[in-house]
């Protein structure tokens, strides 16, 4: 597991995308880019042969950045729309904002597959193991609602606050 060391310009970022920061919209969206770009610059791999595949649609923004960065390829799942597709690249990262228990992910991952993401809760570290990049490491986790300030298990769905929809 590779976690970003948390410098001052990375902690501001993350400041920003936390729930309860009161940030929606192109901000977010543009900390998110930011960060993946950061992950990026510390996963090694040959970019003629790898696909960011971004989970959507919470991960758009994260794995543009790593996108931009690497200039790999780019490919989209939506994991309520259908069966993933491996790309045909040697190395495929999937990427999403939140994971939360990790189980939309182990459903797909192969072991030869890389996982980043902008923030992880401490619970589903164990299922990723070796293979994940993260910005942070959360104690946190509650069911993402479309309510501006977390109240008990709910809290602000990170994708409705990427795109301002809250």
């Amino acid at each position: 597991m590779f976690e970003l060391k948390k410098t001052p310009e990375i902690q501001r970022l993350i400041n920003i995308t936390k729930s309860n920061s009161g940030i929606s919209g192109p901000v977010l969206a543009q900390a998110h880019i930011e960060l993946g770009a950061r992950l990026a610059e510390n996963i090694d791999v040959d970019p003629s042969d790898t696909t960011v595949v971004a989970m959507l649609r919470g991960g758009i923004f994260f794995a543009q950045g790593i996108y931009f960065t690497l200039g790999c390829k780019f490919d989209l799942y939506d994991p309520k729309q259908g069966v993933f597709q491996r790309p045909a690249t040697k190395n495929v990262i999937l990427v999403d904002s939140v994971i939360n228990t990790g189980k939309t992910i182990k459903e797909i991952m192969e072991p030869d597959m890389l996982i980043a993401c902008c923030v992880i809760n401490e619970k589903a570290i164990a299922i990723l193991k070796d293979h994940l990049y993260t910005v942070r490491i959360s104690a946190n986790s509650f069911i993402g609602s479309d309510i501006r300030i977390q109240e008990g298990n709910r809290g602000p769905d990170t994708t409705m606050r990427l795109f301002n929809q809250l």
